[in-house]
């Protein structure tokens, strides 16, 4: 039968975007729909890592003997017999900025110490997308706090670095109404590192002296070459009418920025936490018993 119903290569993966292995272009020109890109190969061609499902992923490394893979706590959804885990603190200026930074206290590196091939996976703590970063090619970016999920380490031992950083303003209000953290994750160095993101992501390549104008719960990470700054968005009308604040979060290049459509503080201010009206202790019920005070 001929091939004329099968879906435009193209068409299917912008309708799962998951299958693709470079980044998609788009009708602006420099905006490409992420797509996930093609992993690393060990001899037999087995990947490095893969990543699985569609809307609340895991990725799953392959582990050869004497790989390892790093993590914080609570990343882990399984592995396999020969894995083993070490908890360390990294120093206590490290451990400080990997907490500032929303990282938790101790990182854990899990090892391949058998002499066969064996596996671990990890998951978010929010169901969504995980998002892989070469940092051979983008050595270093600032991402939103709690982004961080995980990351290999190389064959020659060089890990990825997670830190404080300060939000790229460049003004006081940029600092205060910008939307983005003032302290960010700093992510460096390193093979591959894996964020946690939500909805669908749009990479956008800024060129020197370009801005964009986007929404601060919109971005997941850039490098830091761009700088952030805020916009008024207009008069008294937009302010109190438009739902959108007082200030645009603006971004200036150059440098690559990462956005998302539903990142997970924006899907946080949809579920408050509710405040509880009654004060601190039992009601005691409405004829004030607490006990029967031990009459006769």
């Amino acid at each position: 039968m001929a091939s004329d119903n099968l879906l435009d290569p193209l068409l299917t993966n912008r309708l799962f975007p998951e299958y693709g292995a470079e980044p998609l272009p788009m009708s602006l020109p420099s905006f490409e729909l992420w797509v996930k890109p093609k992993a690393d190969e060990y001899n037999d061609g087995l990947p490095v890592w893969e990543i699985i499902g569609s809307d609340a992923q895991m990725v799953q490394f392959p582990l050869r003997p004497g790989r390892k893979v790093t993590c914080f706590s609570g990343a882990m959804a399984y592995m396999s017999d020969g894995i083993k885990m070490d908890v360390k603190l990294a120093g206590l200026g490290k451990t400080f900025g990997r907490l500032v930074g929303g990282g938790s206290l101790f990182q854990l590196t899990y090892t391949n110490q058998s002499d066969q091939p064996g596996y671990i996976s990890m998951t978010p703590d929010y169901p969504g997308m995980i998002i892989p970063i070469d940092m051979r090619q983008t050595p270093k970016i600032l991402a939103l706090r709690d982004s961080f999920l995980c990351s290999t380490i190389t064959e020659a031992g060089i890990e990825t670095q997670i830190s404080a950083g300060f939000n790229p303003s460049r003004s006081v209000a940029g600092f205060l109404c910008g939307g983005l953290d003032f302290i960010m994750q700093t992510i460096e160095q390193g093979e591959w590192s894996f964020l946690m993101s939500m909805g669908t992501i749009i990479t956008k390549t800024l060129e020197p002296g370009e801005s964009i104008l986007v929404d601060g719960q919109a971005v997941l990470c850039l490098e830091p070459s761009v700088v952030v700054d805020v916009e008024r968005i207009g008069g008294i009308a937009a302010i109190c009418c438009a739902g959108e604040g007082i200030f645009n979060t603006t971004l200036t290049g150059p440098g690559k920025i990462w956005m998302q459509s539903m990142g997970i503080d924006k899907l946080r201010t949809l579920f408050p936490v509710p405040v509880s009206s009654s004060g601190g202790g039992g009601d005691g019920g409405d004829d004030g018993g607490g006990g029967d005070g031990g009459g006769e």
